[in-house]
């Protein structure tokens, strides 16, 4: 049988193959495509009117910078074998992923005059591999984020339970004394220490709930004006700031008033802790478009532009210039969360030198 004979044969046997398979020349310019057989044709959704002459590199659109590309180059330059996965784009445009084998094909002198190229299509095994690899890298960032959280909440533990152990020192030196001259200062500095440690150890919990989705909402109807009135109640006693609230102050809606009482709670003392020079807080109670509006506005120095994006971000402390306060960066994370989680939404306004308006809003139905 002669070489004219043999090469219908081949062709019925490309044909028959479940591989892609093309043949390129490579003693012309650009060694351009010269076969494909049917399962070329069915993998890419071109036909041989669509890839003859053109170089296999036009499969791979504008991702020029893959790895593949450049072993293939290679390849072709050396006369050498290669195996490659790249990402392709059928003619339809929907991605897939392939691996091609590479083999040059020489005359009688050794001379490469062409190389073949077979093609598998790996895309759903590749699809797996992306995928396991975004949740290991999910996995990676989560671990960090417990690091930081574990490091943030042991700093932030230390100083108030190192005071609370010194003053309940001091307290037992002073009963075995019978000294009790002391005893009311320490008593109020140890209370003060068992609040902090308290508050931040409610905030971890909570924080731990809402990344494992378990924060359960107990919800109710209730008037506005009384949850703010309710939770400002112990910033009034302490007499260093004015709460004023104004607006609809029996607007009433369903949600969780022990969660929205933290909200509403993190916002004053956010006002409190970075508006040291303004003793008003005002508190606004609004309706619009089916939606409850709460805003707590301070006069204090206001918040840089550039932090604003970040506020409600885990762990994110916006704290001024050469200030540093005590807090994890929880509170206000915590309060995006509770009110996403009651479909609403918050945000924050502010300017620099004129102060800050946080809020929030609620679905009324």
């Amino acid at each position: 049988m002669n070489e004219r004979d043999t090469l219908p044969l081949l062709a019925a046997a490309f044909d028959a193959a479940f591989n892609g398979i093309i043949i390129i020349d490579h003693q012309q310019a650009n060694d351009p495509i010269i076969y494909c057989n049917k399962a070329f044709e069915q993998l890419t959704g071109y036909d041989q009117g669509d890839v003859l002459g053109k170089n296999c590199r036009f499969l791979q659109g504008d991702d020029r910078l893959q790895e593949g590309r450049f072993e293939i180059k290679e390849a072709l330059l050396n006369n050498s074998h290669c195996v490659v996965e790249l990402l392709n784009y059928r003619k339809d445009g929907t991605e897939f992923w392939n691996e091609i084998y590479i083999s040059p094909i020489k005359n009688k002198d050794g001379i490469t005059t062409h190389f073949i190229g077979v093609q598998n299509d790996i895309s759903d095994r590749k699809l797996q591999e992306i995928r396991l690899h975004a949740e290991a890298e999910q996995y990676k960032s989560l671990q960090q984020q417990k690091n930081d959280f574990i490091s943030a909440a042991s700093h932030e533990l230390k100083t108030p339970v190192t005071s609370l152990k010194a003053s309940l020192q001091l307290l037992e030196k002073i009963n075995e004394a019978h000294d009790t001259t002391k005893v009311s200062s320490l008593i109020s500095q140890a209370n003060r220490s068992i609040g902090k440690v308290g508050k931040l150890i409610e905030e971890l919990l909570i924080s731990d709930q809402l990344l494992e989705g378990k924060l359960e909402l107990k919800k109710s109807r209730f008037p506005l004006g009384k949850l703010v009135s309710d939770c400002c109640s112990s910033t009034r006693l302490e007499g260093k700031y004015e709460i004023e609230l104004e607006g609809d102050e029996g607007l009433v809606v369903y949600a969780d008033f022990e969660r929205m009482d933290q909200v509403i709670l993190n916002m004053v003392n956010n006002a409190v802790k970075y508006s040291a020079d303004s003793n008003v807080i005002r508190v606004n109670i609004s309706s619009a478009d089916g939606s409850a509006k709460v805003t707590v506005s301070d006069q204090g120095a206001g918040i840089p532009e550039d932090r604003l994006p970040y506020l409600f971000d885990r762990f994110y402390k916006a704290e001024p210039e050469g200030l540093q306060y005590s807090g994890m960066g929880l509170g206000l994370y915590i309060s995006a969360e509770i009110v996403r989680r009651h479909g609403g939404d918050i945000g924050v306004d502010s300017i620099l030198g004129k102060g800050s308006t946080f809020w929030f809003t609620l679905p009324l139905n």
